[in-house]
Formats: C-alpha cells, structure tokens, sequence
C-alpha cells in the first residue's frame, strides 16, 4: 500500500479521463504544479473531473463483473486471479490469493480537494458547494466500499505531509458507516436535480443513501428517502426490455442516476473480449454464472422452478424469466454469432465436445456451460470487443423500487405501495403481477424481493453486499461449482433457441468453502501491515 503518501493533486488525479462526452473529455497535456493550480473555477473543475476518476476502482464495469465471482451468482475459473480466491474462502493475506482494495489513493485525492479549493474564488457559493457535494459523494461512494470489503479502515479527512504522519490505525466500521451516513445526508441539498451525464445530482445522492441505509439496517430511513426519490418524479422504468435496457445505445436511458463513463476518447478503453465465450469469440470466460443463479430465475409464470410444473430440469432454460436469456447465454442460445446455423448448427454448443466451448478442451471455455451476455448483448455495437467502451450504471432506479420495498418489509409495513415497486422492476422484466394471495406476509415477502433483487442486478457487482448484509454468507457461499452436461437437441423452445437435455449436475468444478467470522471480509494485504505496524489483520488471516 502507498501509504495516503504526498503527491500532487495533478500528479495523482488531473488525467481528466471518462465521465461523459461532455463533462471529462476535458484532458490537460501535462501534469500540474500546486503552486500554479488552485486559482480559478476552472481549475477546480479540472480537479473536480479528476476527483470523477476516483470512481475506475471499483465502479468501472471490468471490476463490477469480476467481484460478481466473490458471490454465489458467479465464477471465475482462472486460478491467476484472486477473485477466484475471493469466491471459494482461500484468501490469503499475501500472495496471488489477496486482492488489494485497501488504497487510499481515491479518499486522499478528495480531501485534496477539499481543501486545496478554499483559495479559490468561484463565481458563486452555489457552485463551491455543488463542487465540494460531488466530492464529498466520490469519496464517500469509495470509503463505503472499503469498510464493506474490510470492515475497520484507515480514514481522515486530513492531508498528510509526510509518511510518519500518514502511519495511522484503522477506524472501527460503525464510526465509518455513521461519517457516511452524516455525509450523504448532508450534501444532497447542494446537489442540482439534474447535470451533465456522468455527474452527479440530488437524486443520485439519495439512492446512494438509501443504499447506505439498508446496508446498516436503518429501515425506517431507507424507506423515506427512497420513496422521496419515487415521488419526485424524475426517474422511471425505460419503456425498453430488460436486454434492450442494458445496450449500449440505451445507456442514458430513464432509470440510470449515476453511471461510471467508459470515454475511449479520453484514454479509458475496456476489455469486454475477456468476458465473451471462447469458440466464436475467442474470449476468455473469466466470469461466468452458477447454477445457483441460474435456479432463482423464476418461471414466465411468476413461480418457481420448484413451484412451476411447466419447468423442465432437463430443459430449464426455456418459459422462464425473460432477464434469464438477457443475461446468461446457455446451452443452444441463438446468440450472435452463434445464431448463424451453418457455423453453429446447435446455437452456443457448451455441452458439445469439439466446438472450443466445451470446459475441458479449452483453457477459456466456460465451466459451468454459460457465460453472460448483459451489457454486450449485442456484440456488433463493439467493432474492436478489445479496445471499446461503455458506461456502467452505479445506480439505477431499480434499485430504488426494491429498496423501498425491501425497507418496508422489514419494518412489516406491508401496503400496496410494496408491491407497486417490486411490480414496476418485474413488468420490465415481463413477469406478471405479484401474487398478492401467495405473498402475504413479512416472511414470503422478503423471499421475493430478495430474489428479484438477485435477478433484477445479476452482473452488477451488488450480490455480495446483499447476503453479507442479509447474514446468509455462510448458506450460499458454501455451493459447488458444478460443469453443465449434456446434448443439445434438433428442436427449437419458444424462445428461438434450441432445445436441451441436461444432466443431472454431478460433474464437480469446485467446491468452496465458507468459514465464518473469516471470510466475511478480504484479509488485509501483508504489504499493508509491512509499511505500517499500526494496520491490524482481520480474524482469522
């Protein structure tokens, strides 16, 4: 760990690189001097746009896919990556099994600002607020999911001189989560209802707290400021599908209140390639689904897989959940380029030897038979699938329906407006009404919205912090990681794809293992503690 060193400002953050075609295609040439810089608004808008920077850890796509595998939605076969380790309890505080999120670079980036801004004269105070409100959310929004990956962590709103001084303890998690909460409560009222893509507004601000809320179980609060955000009016389900919501080319659409913007113009290109099957693509399959998350899609009848006689275990993939095929490519999926029949006569052949996607011929096949498809649906909106680009949306309104609801049911305030939200996320879905007869009380409740939220943010990177909130870290996380095995059939499903007949699962990729008051949180890196004794190990590494 660079230890909250001294650096410059520009030095550090002043790349000015992907928060929108507008607002940070702003690049400075050079690196800036303090004592040069900090003299006008328009320095601080170029700082500000540094600040923005803060967010590529971890809210930029790449990363929110691959922390998917540190929960039971996903897994990542490639035993070079930690997040691996992450997923099946093997951490380890040093080594290629630890993944390194405890920097400080982003909250001292921040408090550089917020200091360093003082000496200038804005046009008005409306705006030095709305600067320092954007700021203080950037690093608040980085604080929280360090004490959400770590628990205790080092933090200060001061500037360290030196190193000596910068050598400091960790700070207990509820002290971190309260700074947090007093934060966000606070800055949503410098905050404008509206602002260039990629920036932050009041509404942002809100469902970032309702977030926040949940996490440290403030049901009462949660609710209130979420339904605040629904009845302002400003947010809405897209009147898109479910995979049409997550193309490119909808990407600003009407339920996004804050995305992290992937500019390939300003020097921030991606790898969807890394992401995408092996045989048509070449790709390297190194997040792909469960068979736990494939089993919590319901039914296109609004049942269970386990409730719905219609469901097929030897054909599971067709009459389900809509967001099921907009999410996941599965065996005999017409997809892309496996959709073009004299090349890939049984659609996406996983479960096919001697077609590059089968899991033992191939170094990058997927081993579970799936990969996912959600955000690059269509893959011709890349023409180059290693150098491309495209937002992630950090918050969606979504999240704020179930979020109300989910705060409601725990506080066993059980009304219609309950399940008015949940009803707005599934009919974008395509699944009909909740059964208001069947889900009638706390207990049914919450099995409902927490598998809607499961379905609903698959490949989000939200899992993990659900079920370590929830408590059942050790019920989930405990799974086998099982290969897909079978044929895929000459007739086609009602979806177009073709039909499959499925193994019972009992080819074993990996079993992990969950040990609690240990794997709860990441071990801090042995890096850290070398440099400063004062940093304590999680229990247990």
């Amino acid at each position: 760990m660079k230890l909250i060193k001294i650096l410059s400002f520009a030095a550090l953050t002043l790349m000015a690189s992907g928060c929108s075609e507008s607002f940070l295609d702003r690049v400075p040439t050079d690196a800036l001097s303090p004592s040069t810089f900090w003299k006008t608004e328009i320095d601080a808008n170029m700082a500000l746009t540094g600040c923005y920077r803060q967010l590529y850890s971890p809210y930029r796509p790449e990363e929110m896919w691959f922390w998917e595998t540190a929960s039971d939605n996903a897994f990542c076969y490639h035993n070079n990556k930690d997040y691996r380790a992450i997923g099946n309890g093997t951490m380890a505080a040093s080594g290629v099994s630890v993944h390194n999120y405890f920097t400080y670079t982003q909250i001292r980036a921040c408090n550089e600002y917020l200091k360093m801004e003082k000496t200038i004269n804005f046009s008005t105070e409306a705006k030095r607020n709305q600067y320092r409100a954007e700021v203080r959310m950037i690093r608040a929004m980085s604080l929280f999911f360090r004490v959400h990956v770590y628990g205790d962590f080092p933090f200060s709103e001061d500037i360290y001189a030196t190193i000596d001084e910068s050598r400091v303890g960790r700070v207990d998690k509820k002290t971190l989560l309260d700074y947090i909460k007093k934060e966000m409560e606070d800055v949503i009222q410098y905050l404008p209802a509206n602002a260039e893509a990629g920036r932050i507004t009041s509404g942002a601000a809100q469902a970032f707290l309702v977030r926040v809320y949940l996490y440290t179980g403030d049901y009462d609060k949660a609710a209130t400021v979420a339904k605040q955000v629904i009845d302002s009016k400003r947010y809405s389900m897209p009147k898109l599908s479910y995979e049409e919501s997550f193309l490119k080319k909808n990407q600003y659409n009407s339920e996004v209140m804050l995305s992290f913007e992937h500019n390939k113009a300003g020097g921030f290109e991606m790898w969807v390639f890394e992401y995408m099957p092996n045989g048509a693509y070449g790709g390297w399959s190194s997040v792909v689904p469960t068979q736990s998350l494939l089993n919590s899609y319901e039914t296109k009848n609004g049942l269970t897989i386990d409730e719905d006689p219609i469901y097929d275990p030897e054909n599971p993939y067709t009459n389900r959940d809509p967001r099921l095929r907009a999410t996941i490519v599965y065996p005999g999926q017409k997809w892309a380029k496996y959709a073009d029949e004299s090349k890939y006569p049984h659609g996406f052949p996983s479960v096919l030897r001697g077609e590059g996607d089968y899991w033992s011929e191939a170094d990058n096949a997927t081993h579970t038979g799936m990969s996912f498809k959600k955000f690059y649906a269509d893959p011709t909106e890349y023409p180059d699938l290693q150098s491309c680009d495209r937002n992630f949306p950090i918050l969606r309104y979504a999240e704020v329906l179930l979020s109300y609801a989910e705060a409601k049911i725990e506080q066993n305030q059980i009304d219609q407006t309950v399940y008015d939200a949940i009803n707005q996320v599934r009919h974008r879905a395509g699944l009909p009404d909740v059964d208001q007869a069947k889900y009638n009380n706390q207990t049914k409740l919450r099995e409902l919205v927490r598998r809607e939220r499961r379905v609903e943010f698959a490949y989000e990177g939200l899992r993990r912090m659900d079920i370590q909130r929830w408590g059942i870290m050790k019920d989930v996380m405990n799974e086998t990681i099982y290969h897909t095995e079978g044929t895929i059939l000459s007739t086609k499903n009602v979806e177009g794809d073709f039909n499959v007949k499925l193994l019972p699962y009992s080819d074993v990729e990996e079993k992990r293992h969950f040990t609690v008051g240990k794997n709860e949180v990441l071990p801090v890196p042995q890096t850290v503690i070398d440099v400063n004794p004062l940093i304590t190990q999680n229990p247990n590494y």
